[in-house]
């Protein structure tokens, strides 16, 4: 569908610029066909990769957008991103076009994951914040009051999450905090310090030799 594109980045930019916006806002309720076309036809001719397997551009709005269709694959992919944001949007399509997979991502700790039948339909959602007693949003609002440092703004911050069942801390956010300079027209970061907050407090875990 033509205007597919322009119903997914309008959705993308009110998530991303509305930080009390629910994450369902970002995940397309209705059925939409990719466009194979497009992609046959531009494969090679990207913005920053001349694979013959990628099609990759950027929209007006900002959005980097990489398309890839590999020969040994049954599927063809997309990925949208958006500089400094630590949103990434994953969708997977069927050789016919009928969408198979759509995922949310903050960094690489999952948020959403859909999947469908092989004629576009939902059949499966899975909400990874069910399993953490504090979501992002949440998280970020601390590390503002705590560091004042924004793990919205990659520039600033890489946040994560885990869930490592047999470590002392079963599940935990990481966050890293950078010191990014802009040079040349490009910002460049380099690792400042890290720290970890509990997910059943909320708070930062001291280092060992502070406890």
């Amino acid at each position: 569908m033509k205007q597919m594109k322009n119903i997914l980045f309008a959705v993308l930019l009110l998530f991303i610029y509305n930080c009390k916006a629910q994450k369902d806002n970002l995940i397309r309720q209705e059925m939409k066909m990719f466009d194979i076309k497009k992609i046959e036809e531009n494969k090679g001719k990207g913005i920053v990769y001349n694979s013959p397997n990628i099609y990759d551009y950027e929209t007006k709005e900002g959005y980097q957008v990489l398309q890839s269709k590999y020969k040994q694959d049954n599927y063809y992919s997309e990925k949208i991103t958006k500089k400094i944001s630590p949103y990434i949007y994953f969708i997977t399509y069927s050789l016919s076009g009928y969408i198979e997979s759509e995922s949310l991502e903050f960094n690489n700790s999952p948020l959403i994951l859909k999947e469908y039948d092989n004629t576009g339909h939902l059949v499966k959602e899975t909400n990874f914040d069910k399993n953490f007693k504090h979501n992002f949003e949440q998280i970020r609002e601390f590390v503002l009051k705590e560091k004042d440092v924004d793990i919205y703004d990659t520039r600033q911050a890489i946040a994560l999450r885990h869930d490592t069942p047999f470590a002392p801390i079963k599940k935990y956010y990481q966050i890293h905090v950078l010191k990014s300079n802009f040079i040349d027209g490009k910002w460049y970061a380099q690792p400042n310090y890290s720290f970890l907050i509990d997910y059943e407090t909320g708070k930062i875990v001291p280092p060992k030799n502070e406890e």
